[in-house]
C-alpha cells in the first residue's frame, strides 16, 4: 500500500540531550493524499519515558501536521548513543473517510481510530529515536569513542562551529588529552570546530604533525584567499591541502573572504576544489550574502551558475536579493531578481 504521509527531515526523532530536564522535539508530518484528510495516531515504546503532544491528529489533503515529543527528565546520560536501540514510535494513519459531524480534536481522533472494525487496516510508519547535542558530544570525545562523535556529527554537523568559544576549547583540549588523541583532534577539525585565535600550541603538544598541518594549512588558504593570490592558493591545494572545513573565529571559510573581496578566480577555484557554496559563518551568511556584499558582478555570477540557493537567509533572516537592494547594487540585484529570487 502507498504511503499516505511522510516524516519531514529528519527522518528519525532526533532528542537534544539535557540531564535532569525535559527535552524536546518537534516532528513534521506531509499528506501525500491529494483528496482525502488523514488520521494519525502516534504510539511509542517507551511511554514512561515519552510524552507525545498531541498523541493523534487530522492533516488536510496535500498540507502538514505537526506533533511534540518530550523526554521525560532523565538522571543518566543514555546508554547507547546517537541511536537509541529500544526507543522507537510508531506512526499509525488511515483515510479519515467520514462524515463533517465528526469532531476532529484528538480525542475524537484516537476515539475514531478505536472504533474501526477489526479488519481495518492502517498504513503504518516508524520513527527510529537519536539522541545528540554538545553533552553527548563532550561525553563521547572523552571517551575516544571515534564512531559516536562521527555518528553524531552527521546529524549535527554545523554545531561543531557554532559551539562558543569556551565550549571549543574545552571540547578540543579533552580530545588532546586522549591517550591516542590524533584521530579524534583530526575528526573535530575537519568536521568544522574552531580554533580561537592564533593555533594554540599548548592544546596541541600530543598530536602528531598531521594535526598541526592541518591547522596551519586552514591559515595558509584563509590568508591567500583573503588576499586573492592564486598561485598560493594552486600551490597550496596541489600540496594536498584538505582544509576544506577550517573557518576563522568568525565562522568564515576561504570562499567568504574569495566571494567577499570579489576574487572571482579563487572563488572558482575553491569551487572547483569542492569547498561547501552553502556554508554559513556565525551570523549565518553564505558566500553568496558575501559575494554581494563585495559588490562584484562576475563572482556573484560565478555562485549564480554553481546552482548556489538564490534564498539563502542570514540570521536575520535577510536574502542575497534584499541585501542587493540595500547596497544599491543595481546590476547584481537584476542578476538575481532575473534567476528568480525572492
Amino acid at each position: 500500500m502507498e504511503r499516505l504521509v511522510e516524516v519531514c527531515e529528519p527522518s528519525e526523532v532526533q532528542i537534544e540531550f539535557a540531564l535532569n530536564c525535559k527535552c524536546r522535539t518537534t516532528i513534521q508530518l506531509r499528506s501525500l493524499s491529494q483528496t482525502t484528510p488523514v488520521a494519525f495516531k502516534i504510539q511509542t515504546s517507551s511511554p514512561n519515558k515519552f510524552l507525545v503532544n498531541p498523541p493523534s491528529g487530522l492533516i488536510p489533503p496535500l498540507s502538514s501536521a505537526t506533533f511534540q515529543v518530550i523526554l521525560k527528565p532523565q538522571p543518566h546520560l543514555p546508554q547507547s548513543y546517537p541511536r537509541s536501540p529500544s526507543d522507537r514510535f510508531l506512526i499509525k494513519t488511515a483515510e479519515f473517510n467520514t462524515d463533517s459531524s465528526v469532531p476532529t480534536h484528538p480525542d475524537s481522533i484516537n476515539s475514531w481510530f478505536a472504533s474501526r472494525p477489526k479488519d481495518f487496516s492502517t498504513i503504518d510508519l516508524k520513527l527510529k529515536v537519536a539522541f545528540v547535542g554538545p553533552l553527548l558530544l563532550h561525553d563521547a570525545v572523552s571517551r575516544g569513542d571515534l564512531e559516536a562523535v562521527r555518528n553524531l556529527i552527521r546529524r549535527r554537523r554545523p554545531a561543531l562551529a557554532d559551539l562558543p568559544p569556551a565550549e571549543s576549547d574545552s571540547l578540543l583540549r579533552v580530545a588532546t588529552e586522549l591517550a591516542d588523541p590524533n584521530d579524534m583532534v583530526y575528526l573535530l577539525l575537519e568536521a568544522g570546530l574552531r580554533v580561537h585565535g592564533p593555533v594554540r600550541s599548548d592544546l596541541f603538544l600530543a598530536c602528531d604533525e598531521e594535526v598541526v598541518v592541518f591547522m596551519e594549512e586552514g591559515e595558509a588558504i584563509l590568508e591567500a584567499s583573503r588576499r586573492g593570490d592564486v598561485r598560493e592558493l594552486e600551490f597550496l591545494l596541489r600540496g594536498g591541502a584538505a582544509s576544506v572545513n577550517y573557518r576563522d573565529r568568525c565562522g568564515l571559510t576561504a570562499l567568504h573572504y574569495a566571494a567577499c573581496k570579489g576574487h572571482k578566480d579563487v572563488v572558482l577555484m575553491l569551487v572547483e576544489a569542492g569547498w561547501d557554496l552553502e556554508c554559513e559563518d556565525e551570523e549565518g551568511h553564505v558566500p553568496l550574502h558575501m559575494a554581494v556584499e563585495g559588490g562584484d558582478f562576475e563572482t556573484v555570477q560565478i555562485l549564480v551558475d554553481k546552482g548556489v540557493n538564490l534564498n539563502a537567509r542570514n540570521s536575520g533572516g535577510a536574502t542575497p536579493l534584499f541585501m542587493a537592494r540595500g547596497w544599491g547594487h543595481d546590476d547584481i540585484y537584476q542578476l538575481l531578481k532575473s534567476k528568480g529570487a525572492l
